[in-house]
């Protein structure tokens, strides 16, 4: 790749790139594929894994091929994702140039949404299991939603850390003990190993929009792939990367789905370390490691939106930047938790908030991009590949959203979800 004016301060190698990657993809939403197994029963489910996975790595190999090709077409150091999509529309087709700024908007804002999200699920995650931990050692039992605004004081003090520079120990901490506790939850799921011929194969068909976005979820890792592509020594090698670190994570999460439904069945809660026996120490240290860890790392999701929004609304402020900065952060933390008191429901919340944000930006987007990209040589499959993504992004959109959405009347409607 001809490099015009990049600046490699880092030059990560390829191995060094490939373990962020792998970093990256450490998180919370792969706790929820055994729940997400359940519901769509486990053939579908692997069907549904095998597919979005390749979609996803397609997609998102698609998306950094097309940030390549745009800087050596406009001698353009390097691009981010909201600046590649802008890009790609001011050089794309004479008919949407003007477009460009407004679609470079709309995708900073839905990433903003997908971070949002993610620490509305934070929360929740770290809320619930503190509850159960409290039930189980104190016998006290309390409503969700005082456990959620019990949480407000630490969250808003991890949201007030304000570098990159600061919240970089949180986050290897976070990632280290969601490792260990990962880890230490498959011995559970391989301990006294059932036989998986009891399981069932397929259940209903409107679940499985929700599994594919509870997938989605844990696979996500878009908005960390052109930063890392900005900072190697061999830029052209991220595609391949990518390839293996999206099939690798694959399969891990697909494993984990099956093994966590195969352990409890119809008894899987909405993340399965729920599912750990409370009466055993071990069980009990994991339980509290990964809640640690999702806290630890409430503070980079934040960062995420705040970093992106802060910068347009500062100039507004003028002598009082850090009484605003202050006050921005608070209202975004007050947001969050406003959203997690309202619907205290991690799995059908989740597959909600995936369905109108994480959908987008790990499929619609990057085909998008692509089209614009490559107009001018764009051959026949190259549009009815991506006119086909857009279907199954529209498939995802409106049924993720119409079960979720289902789900969340049903507990509000008194109606518990079969499990835990």
């Amino acid at each position: 790749m001809v490099d015009y004016g990049r600046n490699h301060l880092i030059n990560f190698r390829d191995f060094a790139t490939f373990m962020h990657l792998c970093k990256g993809s450490i998180g919370n939403g792969v706790l929820f594929l055994p729940n997400g197994f359940r519901r769509a029963g486990y053939a579908m489910s692997v069907i549904c894994s095998v597919l979005i996975g390749l979609l996803c790595t397609h997609t998102v190999v698609a998306l950094v091929r097309c940030a390549q090709v745009l800087c050596r077409r406009n001698r353009i150091p390097m691009l981010d994702f909201a600046k590649t999509a802008e890009v790609s529309f001011q050089t794309g087709p004479e008919e949407i140039r003007k477009y460009g700024k407004t679609f470079g908007i709309v995708t900073n804002v839905i990433i903003c949404f997908v971070h949002f999200q993610a620490a509305v699920i934070y929360i929740l995650y770290v809320s619930t299991s503190s509850q159960q931990l409290i039930v189980f050692f104190f016998d006290v039992k309390m409503d969700d939603r005082i456990y959620i605004l019990a949480l407000f004081p630490v969250v808003c003090l991890l949201s007030f850390i304000p570098n990159m520079k600061y919240l970089t120990p949180f986050s290897v901490v976070g990632a280290l003990f969601m490792l260990i506790g990962i880890s230490v939850t498959l011995y559970y799921l391989f301990e006294d190993f059932p036989d998986p011929a009891r399981l069932e194969a397929f259940t209903q068909a409107l679940p499985v929009p929700m599994y594919c976005n509870l997938f989605l979820y844990a696979l996500h890792n878009v908005t960390l792939c052109l930063p890392l592509e900005n900072s190697m020594k061999n830029p052209e090698h991220l595609p391949r990367l990518i390839t293996c670190n999206m099939l690798l994570n694959t399969c891990l999460y697909t494993m984990f789905g099956f093994l966590g439904y195969n352990k409890y069945m119809k008894n899987t809660c909405d993340t399965v370390i729920k599912n750990l026996p409370l009466e055993k120490t071990l069980a009990k240290s994991i339980k509290i490691t990964i809640s640690l860890s999702v806290l630890l790392s409430f503070g980079l999701v934040f960062y995420v939106p705040i970093s992106i929004l802060w910068p347009m609304i500062r100039s507004k402020f003028n002598k009082m930047v850090r009484y605003g900065e202050a006050v921005f952060r608070f209202c975004g933390v007050i947001a969050t938790t406003i959203l997690a008191v309202s619907i205290p429901e991690m799995v059908p919340l989740l597959s909600l908030l995936a369905a109108l944000s994480m959908t987008t930006v790990m499929l619609l987007i990057p085909v998008v991009i692509e089209t614009a990209t490559k107009w001018e040589q764009a051959t026949r499959f190259l549009l009815v590949k991506n006119i086909g993504i857009t279907l199954i992004w529209i498939l995802l959109l409106i049924f993720g959203t119409i079960e979720s959405i289902l789900s969340v009347i049903k507990e509000y409607g008194g109606v518990k979800e079969e499990g835990c």
